[in-house]
Formats: structure tokens, C-alpha cells, sequence
């Protein structure tokens, strides 16, 4: 916490003190973070503020103490206004680089107020090095100004090709923060968070994805599934303030997720992660009406396991739906949940007949459709002894992928009669 009479005392320094009272002074500020500022009156930080510019027009020598002056500047956030033409100034080619990148910073850090930096930033942008360039696009997005300007120089930042992979997601931070659209952001953005080997990376991926729509297609299950499940604890600190930014606790999460069955690429694996929690999404997405909600939704109750025992009564009534692929889900999922052979395995013996895989089906989707319903029967072995009848008449199928299937599965369910039927 900020001590008022150590801030005064530092005042009192940097107005009438010598050079090493000073930089004494200085060091002790920089120590102060963002949120200390926020507590501090605002005449102390305007009369801190006029204290410490005299610093920044040269009269303080070291460049190492006129950085730790801007980066203080920079934590006293958009209540440092007064500063901001004398940080423009330190961005001009004539500075030292570590200077300029502070200088970036400062006025990121100010936000809205220090719009009047964006013709000089982007000026910087157009010819400095990467390091620099990384600081100045930030600090475009934090200020929020999204004229056509930057819109085009972030938008061809984006496209451009070798570009490296922490100036790339530092751009699409800058554009997911200005409600920018730039081709393939999302995409790259969910890519990154769900599977990218630099945890730096992922974290910076769900800090972005943090700034976009809640309702944009993999934006909340990429952030749901790396908050229950990154590897590093950061990233999923960051996923979590991600979806809090979004103002979605978990439950709400998995609703949306279970909303983007149909064509979010992570919304299963989000739901699959979430556990109990996603169940009552998972109950109410077996009732949608696309079939291919359904479908995975019960595909995703039966990897919950025995946890998703509230949905057995939903997952009951699909092994009636009328979508084959949807009942074949429903009874799988329903033997992982209950290991009821008796209402599962009736259900999956239906569909090796015609009703199941029939003879409208072409013979390759009629080969895989058989096959998964066999590897079902398989997995559920010995109690599974009602089906033997079908399958035995499926060693003798014309498809020799499909004959092979069934008696794979009759070695499991009922070895002996496997033998008398050649099934080896």
C-alpha cells in the first residue's frame, strides 16, 4: 500500500533534492504498481507528475532513471495526462530504443486519453524493430482508437507474411481489442489456444479471445477448455479471466458451448472437460433439433461416464430419435453411463438390420456404420449375448471388413460359439 508520507518525502526530492536524492526517489516510485496509483489523490499525482517531467526533457542524464520515469508514469495510468505530449516526444528516432518501447508502453497504459500518440505510433510502426514494433501495437490496442488508419496497418500487420509468432498474437490482441475483423483471426486464435507448444502463446491467445464476442463461433469453448484443462497454470488463470471478461460463469459457458455443438470445433472437448457441470447443457442439447447436436451430445454424456447419470432419462428417450446416428450415440452413451446391457444392447442389434444399415446405404457407409455398431457390441462383451444371433449372421456378410467385425465380436461376447462358427 502507498505510504502518502514517502510519496511527499519523494516529492520533496525530486523538486529541491540533488541528483542522487533524486534517482533515490525515482527508484522508490517505480516500485509502486498500477492498482497502488489508483488509490493515490489526484493533485499528489499531478504534482508528482510535473515533479518528475523535468526528467524527461534531459535533465536527468541516465537513460536507465528516464525509463524508470516513463514506466512510473505509464502505472499512474490515464491520470498522468499531463505527460503525454512529453511521451510522444520519446518516441522519435532520435531516442534511445529502450526508451521508445517505455514510451509505448506509458501511453498504452493511458488509455483513450493519449489518443493524440496515434499518428506518431503508427509513424514508429512503419520502420522500427521488432521489439519496439510488439510495444507500439499493444499499446494501439489498449488505446482503442480504431480509425481507418489502424485499422489498415493492424489489418496488414496480420497478413503479412514472416511474421514472428509473438508479434502475430500480439496483433491479433490489438485487433480482437478494437472489434477489428482480419480474415482468419479466430481461427488462429482458438488454433493457438488449444493446441500451440509455447504456453507464452496460448496465454496471449486467450487474453485476445478475451476481447471478442461471446457468441462468435469457439471463442468461449477454446476459453472454457483451457480453463479446465491448459497444462500451465497461467494459461488457465487467463482463460478464466477471459470468460469472467465475458461475463459468463462456468455453467453459462457450457450453455453456450452446448449451443455450438452444431459448429464449434471445441465445443465437445469444452463440455467433455467440464464434467457434471456440463450435464444439464448435455440434457437440454439432446433435444435440439439439428441431429448432429444430438448426436454428439449424447456422445459426450457417455464420456462423462457414470458423472452424467442425471441425463440417463434423456439419453433413454434418443435411443428412439429418429436418426440412426443419433440412437447408435444414445445407446453407447447410455452403456458407458449405466452398463445396462438389457436397454442398450436391444437398440444396437436394431440397427445391424435394415432399419440400422440398410440396403439404400452405399456399401462404404454401410461397411463403417455396421462396423462401429459391431465395435460397440465388442466393447460391451459377454453382456452383450443378445446380440449374437445378428452377428453370426455378419461373419457370413459379403463385406469381408464387416464379416472380420463380427467375429472380432463374437470371440469377446461369446468365445465358444465363436470357435463352432470359424470366427478366428
Amino acid at each position: 500500500m502507498l505510504d502518502t508520507g514517502q510519496l511527499h518525502q519523494s516529492l520533496r526530492a525530486l523538486d529541491k533534492g540533488d541528483d542522487t536524492s533524486r534517482r533515490q526517489a525515482i527508484h522508490s516510485l517505480k516500485e509502486y504498481q498500477e492498482n497502488e496509483w489508483a488509490t493515490v489523490p489526484i493533485e499528489v499525482i499531478q504534482a508528482l507528475v510535473r515533479a518528475l517531467l523535468p526528467q524527461l526533457r534531459g535533465e536527468m542524464k541516465q537513460t536507465a532513471a528516464r525509463q524508470e520515469v516513463v514506466i512510473i508514469l505509464g502505472n499512474m495510468g490515464s491520470r498522468a495526462e499531463l505527460a503525454i505530449p512529453h511521451l510522444i516526444e520519446l518516441l522519435k528516432e532520435d531516442k534511445p530504443d529502450g526508451i521508445r518501447e517505455a514510451a509505448a508502453t506509458a501511453l498504452g497504459k493511458m488509455g483513450r486519453e493519449a489518443r493524440a500518440a496515434v499518428d506518431q505510433l503508427l509513424h514508429v510502426l512503419s520502420g522500427c524493430r521488432a521489439t519496439l514494433a510488439v510495444q507500439v501495437v499493444r499499446a494501439l490496442g489498449d488505446i482503442g482508437c480504431a480509425d481507418q488508419r489502424v485499422r489498415s496497418a493492424l489489418v496488414n500487420l496480420w497478413l503479412s507474411p514472416n511474421q514472428s509468432q509473438t508479434f502475430q498474437i500480439q496483433t491479433a490482441i490489438a485487433l480482437c481489442k478494437l472489434k477489428i475483423d482480419a480474415g482468419d483471426l479466430l481461427s488462429v486464435l482458438t488454433k493457438s489456444l488449444a493446441g500451440h507448444q509455447d504456453s507464452f502463446l496460448r496465454k496471449s491467445a486467450a487474453e485476445a479471445l478475451a476481447w471478442c464476442g461471446r457468441n462468435e463461433v469457439d471463442v468461449v469453448p477454446a476459453l472454457l477448455t483451457a480453463a479446465l484443462n491448459d497444462k500451465d497454470e497461467k494459461v488457465r488463470q487467463t482463460a478464466e479471466a477471459g470468460l469472467a471478461q465475458l461475463r459468463l460463469s462456468r455453467e453459462k459457458a457450457m450453455q453456450l458451448c452446448a449451443k455450438q455443438l452444431k459448429d464449434a470445433a471445441y465445443a465437445e472437448t469444452a463440455l467433455r472437460h467440464g464434467g457434471p457441470l456440463a450435464v444439464p447443457a448435455l440434457i437440454e442439447a439432446l433435444g435440439a433439433p439439428e441431429p448432429q447436436v444430438r448426436e454428439k451430445a449424447a456422445r459426450t454424456l457417455g464420456s462423462i461416464g457414470e458423472l452424467a447419470v442425471k441425463a440417463v432419462p434423456a439419453l433413454a428417450t434418443a435411443l428412439h430419435d429418429k436418426k440412426r446416428d443419433v440412437r447408435l450415440a444414445a445407446a453407447k452413451g447410455l452403456w458407458n453411463v449405466t452398463k445396462n446391457a438389457e436397454v442398450v444392447v436391444p437398440v444396437l442389434v436394431d440397427l445391424l438390420g435394415k432399419k440400422g444399415a440398410g440396403v439404400s446405404d452405399g456399401g462404404e457407409s454401410r461397411r463403417r456404420f455396421l462396423q462401429t455398431v459391431i465395435e460397440a457390441l465388442r466393447r460391451i462383451g459377454p453382456p452383450a449375448k443378445g446380440a449374437v444371433a445378428a452377428l453370426v449372421d455378419l461373419t457370413k456378410d459379403k463385406n469381408r471388413h464387416v464379416s472380420e467385425s463380427a467375429c472380432g465380436a463374437l470371440k469377446e461376447i461369446a468365445p465358444t460359439l465363436a470357435i463352432k462358427v470359424g470366427a478366428r
